[in-house]
């Protein structure tokens, strides 16, 4: 079984500054905040809901996932709800709920996957349908490109695991939050970055089978190892009788040490993600998709 990864950037909380459409007097990103607009101000067109699948386990929960595509250019939709619904040949409404997204990105793919059951065990599902709320969405500007939004998140060392009637996929996460001044009492709020982590299940096909969400995966400065160079001249490793690094024969030497001597602070967070997905489901691929937000 193959793993393929849809990468999408998080934006860290300084970068969402101007609208994509000029803002009067604004020249950086700190200079004002991200234009907020309603769906009516902003005339938004619908989102569009591009995949949609699921599969009814033997203890018919349905497990199902989609894909969502943002068509409006420099707006992020913000906490959109999407409606679940499934029926039978005849109509009949045999499941009901919903699925919320907290940020939807303009020309990247965000995915989605959850539960739902069935009220009604006899009945096959004939039609299943996920759309989205758009009357109640906000919009916030944002100028990041889709290019910048996928070149942030690595994933790597995905596996996926199948034990007592379910399935974990497992696997690491990584994003570079960029300088980070560690004297700053609050840099860990100020750089941290959110990932909303969904995996996919597909067919042969490539037809969505189901799939499930990680939650709660956070990237921030606790999380980056720091790396630094050797003491200028000292003996790394050695010491004297009281503790103290043992001066080097070169200490007077005002040279700057060599390149493989010296490192800057490593910025790069990296954490694990989980997901489980209820029932052993026959697959062919799993599609990983990292998102901004929760």
């Amino acid at each position: 079984m193959k793993l393929s990864k849809k990468l999408v950037a998080v934006i860290s909380a300084g970068a969402l500054a101007c609208a994509m459409f000029a803002v009067t007097g604004c020249s950086s990103a700190e200079d004002a905040a991200p234009v907020e607009k309603t769906t009516q101000e902003l005339n938004a067109q619908d989102l569009e809901v591009t995949e949609v699948g699921y599969t009814v386990l033997p203890d018919q929960t349905v497990s199902y996932a989609f894909t969502v595509e943002n068509p409006n250019e420099g707006w992020v939709a913000n906490s959109v709800t999407f409606t679940i619904e499934g029926y039978s040949e005849d109509g009949v409404m045999l499941i009901g709920g919903g699925e919320t997204l907290q940020e939807v990105y303009p020309g990247i793919t965000t995915a989605a996957a959850g539960t739902s059951y069935l009220s009604d065990t006899t009945t096959p599902i004939a039609r299943f349908e996920v759309k989205p709320l758009m009357e109640y969405v906000n919009w916030t500007s944002t100028k990041e490109t889709p290019e910048e939004l996928n070149s942030t998140f690595q994933l790597s060392n995905d596996k996926v695991t199948e034990e007592n009637g379910t399935m974990t996929i497992t696997g690491d996460i990584s994003a570079d939050l960029g300088p980070v001044d560690s004297s700053d009492a609050t840099a860990s709020l100020n750089n941290r970055k959110d990932a909303h982590v969904v995996a996919i299940l597909r067919d042969a096909d490539g037809n969505i089978l189901c799939g499930g969400t990680a939650m709660s995966v956070m990237l921030d400065p606790s999380m980056t190892p720091i790396i630094t160079g050797a003491t200028e001249g000292a003996v790394p490793g050695t010491l004297d009788e009281e503790g103290n690094p043992v001066e080097s024969p070169d200490a007077g030497n005002t040279e700057p040490p060599a390149e493989e001597e010296s490192q800057e602070e490593n910025n790069v967070a990296s954490t694990t993600y989980t997901i489980t997905i209820p029932g052993i489901v026959p697959y062919a691929s799993v599609s990983i998709y990292a998102t901004p937000g929760i």
